[in-house]
């Protein structure tokens, strides 16, 4: 059965209650999963109201999901793995991602990068560290969100024309994906629900 509980905030649909997480399976990195109006999977922003756009400048899409969390609000490893890198988010190609952000390999091979975590919390996610799905990997910090993104490389090969867009997969299908044909069903009945609305405000 699926456990992830979908709540979106600021666009009217209602949340989807399920089983709690289960460590050891695949889930979302805080529990219930809740996603700002302007925190969605290719959202696109247009203005600093709707969202930082990083180094880019507006507009531009969002690459991952923003998960609602006031800040110290527990964030766990999504799916079981390891810890492949960590960091501030000072230097390219993760400028953005800071204080503090780290990738997950999972063992489906998918790279799951979390970021705006708190620094203080880094030794709990050191890079060559074995994770189960819903082990603690740190807090939020004062942006009280973690950007999640689930990517097929850690690092698009930039220099050969991939971008986060091309390397990334929606982090709500493959945790749907991740719980079964069920879960699809749900997850991408909510997911069309949020798109007519969002056309229909337009």
């Amino acid at each position: 059965m699926a456990y992830a509980r979908l709540r979106y905030s600021g666009l009217g649909a209602t949340p989807v209650a399920t089983d709690a997480p289960e460590p050891g399976r695949p889930q979302p990195p805080i529990y219930p999963l809740e996603i700002g109006a302007h925190g969605g999977y290719l959202e696109v922003r247009a203005t600093p109201a709707d969202g930082s756009c990083g180094v880019h400048g507006y507009p531009c899409q969002h690459p991952g999901v923003d998960v609602a969390g006031v800040a110290g609000t527990p964030v766990v490893a999504p799916e079981s793995g390891a810890v492949v890198m960590a960091g501030d988010g000072a230097a390219a190609p993760f400028v953005g991602y800071g204080p503090w952000f780290a990738v997950i390999q999972g063992d489906s091979g998918k790279f799951h990068l979390l970021g705006h975590l708190e620094p203080a919390t880094a030794g709990m996610a050191a890079v060559g560290q074995a994770v189960t799905a819903g082990q603690q990997v740190g807090v939020t910090s004062s942006a009280n969100h973690t950007h999640w993104e689930v990517r097929d490389k850690a690092v698009p090969d930039f220099a050969n024309g991939e971008t986060n867009f091309s390397n990334n997969t929606d982090p709500i299908g493959w945790l749907a994906l991740a719980l079964g044909a069920g879960t699809l069903l749900l997850v991408g009945g909510a997911a069309l629900f949020l798109w007519l609305l969002s056309r229909r405000a337009r």
